[in-house]
């Protein structure tokens, strides 16, 4: 079989059978594991820290995500009507509503908005906004998962290059995994919201109102 034809092989998610699915399976993880290696010579110390992933490379990495989002999520039509947005199947068929107020939704119109722009589109348009954010959580959601991947191999890949082996941790009682240490699922829990605070895309981070629900439960399984 020829390069050509495993990649169209690929590209049409094409099985004939077991068999061929395992060598579909084995050619992509080939690919995945070279893509990973290319990736790590154009962001130093990916792999070997977990910080590697600094703001500059977070936002070119978003902006290859966003090329390939945009062909599984093609973008959607919307005109107003009876005081709501109503989805249109086509372009075509929002342009046909000549009088009606229309608006197109990608992921890049969702992420358009400056940070003042989108907090006052909450309150002027709800329900625009709430449109809005369910693209913006998706995507920011797929990213993440996107980005964990591309750590996660990074680490593996790095760690056989070095010979490094990972020593399983003792398991902790589940009372001192809960609230002791930073290391602990509640720290963690504060931690993630700072950090999606930081970034300023993601709404539901309320810090304030975190740590008031952080706090009674410490209280509460104190009891």
């Amino acid at each position: 079989m020829t390069h050509s034809s495993v990649a169209v092989l690929l590209e049409t998610g094409a099985i004939k059978s077991i068999k061929d699915g395992a060598f579909q399976q084995a050619v992509q993880h080939d690919a995945g594991q070279n893509l990973t290696r290319r990736m790590m010579e154009f962001i130093p110390n990916l792999g070997a820290d977990d910080d590697a992933i600094t703001d500059d490379v977070r936002s070119e990495l978003r902006s290859g995500y966003a090329m390939y989002w945009d062909t599984i999520n093609p973008t959607r039509y919307f005109v107003a009507a009876d005081n709501n947005w109503v989805e249109c199947k086509t372009e075509a068929e929002m342009m046909g509503h000549k009088k009606a107020d229309k608006f197109m939704l990608d992921v890049h119109t969702a992420f358009g908005y400056s940070a003042q722009a989108f907090g006052a589109l909450k309150n002027e348009e709800p329900k625009k906004y709430a449109l809005v954010m369910e693209t913006r959580t998706k995507f920011n959601k797929y990213c993440s998962n996107r980005i964990n991947e591309l750590k996660s191999s990074a680490k593996k890949i790095y760690n056989e290059m070095h010979g490094i082996q990972r020593e399983r941790a003792s398991t902790a009682v589940f009372g001192d995994w809960l609230l002791v240490g930073d290391k602990s699922a509640l720290s963690n829990i504060r931690q993630r919201c700072v950090n999606a605070k930081a970034r300023g895309n993601d709404e539901t981070a309320d810090l304030t109102k975190l740590d008031k629900a952080l706090a009674a439960f410490k209280a509460a399984w104190s009891k």
